[in-house]
């Protein structure tokens, strides 16, 4: 009857106290997570060609970048931004900014490694035969090896889009009332709910997190990628 009741406040759940208030609940997660991920990508470009140039000044500091952010706790990266951050401007960051600053230097740097991925599994051979056709090094990755590479990227995109969004409940920690501070204010409330509240957050994450691979598979399946379901030879894990 507990996960019944939570029913009662799936508005709250949903979009916080919005539209009176500020948005909040599942649909500020799924923001943050499309907004992070979005100018992520558009570092992790910048990030990604960095790491695989040939010229130092460019390939090390994109390399230390993605190593250090890579190597540091998502939590210490919204403190930095949340604390440090306005000090460097000289005026206050809303805490919707200061999350979605810092979860896009985060996306940033793991996408950068999945852009880099994604362009090292072209086949060389294709980048030697424009050159060789008289294309430019830089042009020809933009106009060949890119559009080959984003194709393979999608999978691993869409399962960091599933990571993103999960991660984007940390946020909680500098204010941020998104799904898990929604709960946490809903059990404060009804102490004795406290455990059906806790399993209506984890509800609605499974279901945006489920519906984002099933969204993954379709497109997939719609660009023609490789389906090793229909293709794995069971003999070759097992022998008789």
């Amino acid at each position: 009857m507990g996960i019944l009741e939570q029913f009662g406040n799936w508005k709250f759940y949903l979009m916080g106290t919005y539209p009176a208030g500020e948005l909040g609940g599942l649909l500020l997660n799924i923001l943050m997570a499309i907004l992070s991920l979005s100018f992520g990508f558009l570092m992790a470009c910048v990030l990604g060609l960095g790491r695989i140039s040939r010229r130092r000044y460019v390939h090390f500091p994109c390399t230390a970048y993605i190593e250090t952010v890579r190597a540091t706790p998502l939590i210490m990266i919204i403190f930095w931004f949340y604390f440090f951050f306005p000090n460097v401007l000289g005026k206050p960051v809303s805490l919707f900014w200061s999350a979605i600053i810092s979860l896009s230097a985060y996306a940033a740097a793991y996408q950068a490694e999945i852009v880099r991925a994604g362009i090292l599994a072209v086949p060389k051979g294709q980048i030697e035969a424009a050159m060789a056709s008289g294309i430019p090094r830089r042009q020809a990755i933009l106009i060949i090896v890119l559009p080959q590479a984003f194709k393979m990227m999608i999978p691993a995109f869409m399962s960091f889009y599933i990571s993103l969004f999960k991660d984007t409940s940390i946020t909680y920690i500098i204010g941020m009332i998104e799904l898990t501070q929604a709960g946490v204010i809903i059990s404060q409330r009804q102490p004795d709910k406290m455990l059906s509240a806790y399993l209506f957050m984890a509800i609605g994450y499974f279901i945006v997190c489920y519906s984002i691979s099933l969204l993954a598979r379709a497109l997939e399946k719609r660009l023609n990628m490789l389906d090793y379901e229909k293709i794995r030879d069971k003999s070759l894990f097992f022998t008789t």
